[in-house]
């Protein structure tokens, strides 16, 4: 039976769910589904929607398709097609089982394991994990020079990415305990995580003109600041001015990474831009990318979260199970290739002492001589 929204409360307490895309579907989730019906509760499939579908590949059957075929298997008894988020639909249908597949262990959003606690929905890990769907229709695309499949996959997902809106980074986004490992915007828990990170800054560009674009509420603006550096900031949240603290609220204003009206050109020898470009479209990196290296005389520095395992140039995932609004990891490659298009060297001697941790995810450029 294929349940509308309005309909789950009526199976509250009564149902197991699964979930995912399921597109194309394969063994892997036959074998999930027959190992979750065993739980001895009947079983509802809550099936992403095609606007998550688009953010790893164009969708092989729309949503409402799929729901049919998955309907009809033997071990589905209710079929839910979300269009909103996982969360949102475990706290109105409040599981008895909430079953993943064993890959997802360590890695499940904070707010999903505080729901299912609060509401008594066990999570239940199974390693039925055995294959990909992303990864079998890969297998199947054109390559480079063999058609045009990865550039018009990567056309149409261009075309389909939709911005994320202003409004999503409220004050709960930055100040709440969604995150794992308290990782939230407070200058209590930045400068944990920060660590000896705004010394660093200072040591390797000895900047004169700072300006941090995507600050937040100002965090390393105020780490900064203790450090002599008094260094501007832009973000796009219309909250993060009131959770600034009071020594840097003046010195932040509200507007998009991409704003050429904001800034002169040139007049930042250090742009910084962190942990940002994974909440942009494509579309948007491009921009911003090119507004950067046009305010900065000097350095970009920029760190991101990148597709962790890349078939090639152009492969653009997501990353919703930490923040939903996670929507572009590129190849670390393609980002780069972006920045030397704009006239700026990578200085990759820098890089390694900024990575003092070690996560991969740095990029410096330097701007040169005759670059825009």
């Amino acid at each position: 039976m294929i349940l509308e929204t309005d309909q789950l409360k009526q199976y509250q307490g009564k149902v197991a769910m699964v979930d995912g895309a399921f597109d194309p579907l394969h063994h892997g989730h036959i074998a999930y589904f027959r190992k979750a019906r065993e739980l001895g509760v009947p079983l509802l499939c809550n099936i992403a929607p095609d606007s998550y579908v688009s953010q790893k590949h164009p969708p092989l059957l729309d949503a409402s398709r799929r729901a049919q075929v998955i309907d009809a298997l033997a071990d589905i008894d209710y079929t839910h097609v979300s269009t909103t988020t996982t969360e949102t639909v475990l706290r109105q249908l409040h599981p008895t089982h909430y079953v993943k597949g064993k890959d997802w262990e360590g890695r499940l959003p904070p707010e999903q394991e505080q729901i299912c606690a609060e509401q008594g929905t066990e999570i239940v890990l199974l390693d039925t994990v055995l294959d990909s769907s992303t990864q079998l229709l890969q297998r199947w695309t054109p390559v480079a020079g063999n058609g045009d499949g990865e550039v018009a996959a990567f056309e149409r997902l261009v075309s389909e990415q939709r911005p994320v809106e202003a409004e999503h980074y409220d004050s709960d986004y930055f100040v709440s305990d969604w995150r794992e490992g308290q990782n939230d915007y407070t200058i209590e828990a930045r400068r944990k995580i920060e660590g000896k990170h705004p010394q660093v800054i200072k040591r390797v560009f000895q900047p004169d003109r700072v300006l941090d674009v995507g600050c937040g509420p100002g965090a390393l603006l105020f780490l900064l600041q203790e450090q002599g550096i008094l260094a501007d900031g832009v973000d796009f949240s219309p909250s993060v001015r009131s959770l600034a603290p009071e020594e840097v609220r003046e010195r932040l204003i509200i507007g998009t990474t991409s704003d050429a009206s904001l800034f002169a050109d040139n007049s930042y020898d250090l742009v910084i831009c962190r942990e940002v470009m994974e909440h942009l479209t494509v579309l948007q990196v491009r921009d911003t990318v090119r507004n950067l290296c046009r305010i900065s005389s000097r350095y970009v520095y920029v760190t991101t979260r990148f597709h962790p395992e890349p078939a090639g140039l152009l492969d653009v995932t997501t990353q919703f199970e930490v923040d939903p609004s996670h929507i572009t990891l590129l190849n670390k490659d393609f980002l780069r290739v972006m920045f030397v298009l704009e006239g700026f060297r990578r200085r990759q001697d820098l890089e390694s002492t900024i990575d003092w941790m070690g996560k991969g995810r740095v990029l410096v450029y330097e701007k040169q001589e005759g670059a825009a």
